[in-house]
């Protein structure tokens, strides 16, 4: 589908040269190389070598795109110099996204330095959001030049909440956050909001049930941990094609029937359908308005 955000969001731990070499074949539409949580302080000076050499050979625009979620303040600072210098990440996630110098920093810096395609930075910004006070900054940060994502760190952001640290698959205790996070994507035109991490990683049903309810509430891709999680992924937020099929039978129902003059009408399901109802569709098949 025309400008379709990535389905699955796969994390590697930059530092596992065994993971990086995998992560291509992974089937993943986007790939974060992460440089932070899952790197041992000794290692993160190797993680961002590791991440430098994984860019600096990409081969053209072909395969999932590029992300790296830096550190957190000076350290996350170099890394981000150093991955733009490469010019070959398509995005950098920064961790526990807030109001505040470091953001800033982040932000003049990517422009500067990131180059420019068609108009926008060409290295895109993804706000990790993981902390009460990033959470319901969300108005203040998520309109930024160059944001892309949002995406809730949930566990950093139930223990900054004081929640029980690790839900039943399912849970669902931060609907309402997930919903923030949605509306904010939605308000400032980001591309997507990507679906929390489950870290219950063996659990592949359960995965594919939370999968389903987050895209439900507005998701549009989820971030994964584990391999076996992308294929899951991949499914619950692709567009099905008979899904496709309906919205372009809909959406030609509908110019029929304004083109005769009538602005609302029943499909054959009985359903009414105006101009608000067939807004999905052409988010689906990438139509535009044709009156």
């Amino acid at each position: 589908m025309p400008g379709q955000p990535p389905r699955s969001h796969l994390y590697v731990p930059a530092d596992r040269p065994r993971f990086l070499r995998a992560a291509n074949r992974s089937g993943a539409d986007a790939l974060i190389l992460d440089l932070e949580d899952a790197v041992a302080p000794s290692k993160k000076d190797e993680a961002r070598a590791a991440a430098v050499a994984f860019a600096g050979e990409r081969g053209g625009d072909e395969g999932p795109e590029v992300w790296v979620r830096i550190n957190e303040g000076a350290r996350g600072l170099a890394d981000a110099r150093a991955l733009l210098a490469t010019g070959r990440v398509d995005g950098l996630w920064i961790p526990k996204a807030a109001p505040g110098a470091d953001l800033d920093t982040l932000v003049a810096l990517v422009a500067a330095g990131g180059g420019v395609r068609s108009g926008a930075p060409a290295v895109a910004l993804g706000l990790l959001v993981e902390s009460a006070v990033g959470l319901l900054s969300l108005g203040a940060i998520a309109g930024r030049p160059g944001v892309r994502h949002l995406q809730l760190g949930e566990v950093d952001l139930r223990a900054d909440l004081r929640m029980a640290p690790d839900p039943l698959p399912g849970d669902r205790l931060l609907d309402w956050a997930r919903g923030l996070t949605v509306a904010h994507t939605a308000a400032h035109g980001l591309a997507s909001a990507v679906a929390p991490v489950s870290v219950h990683t063996t659990d592949i049903e359960g995965f594919r049930a939370s999968s389903a309810h987050l895209r439900g509430l507005g998701f549009q891709g989820r971030a994964c941990i584990h391999p076996d999680q992308v294929a899951v992924a991949n499914e619950v937020f692709g567009v099905d094609p008979a899904e496709l099929a309906d919205a372009h039978a809909l959406l030609d129902l509908f110019e029929d029937r304004v083109t005769a003059g009538s602005g609302a009408f029943r499909d054959p399901h009985g359903a009414m359908v105006d101009a608000a109802t067939v807004r999905r569709a052409r988010e689906l098949t990438g139509r535009p308005d044709a009156n």
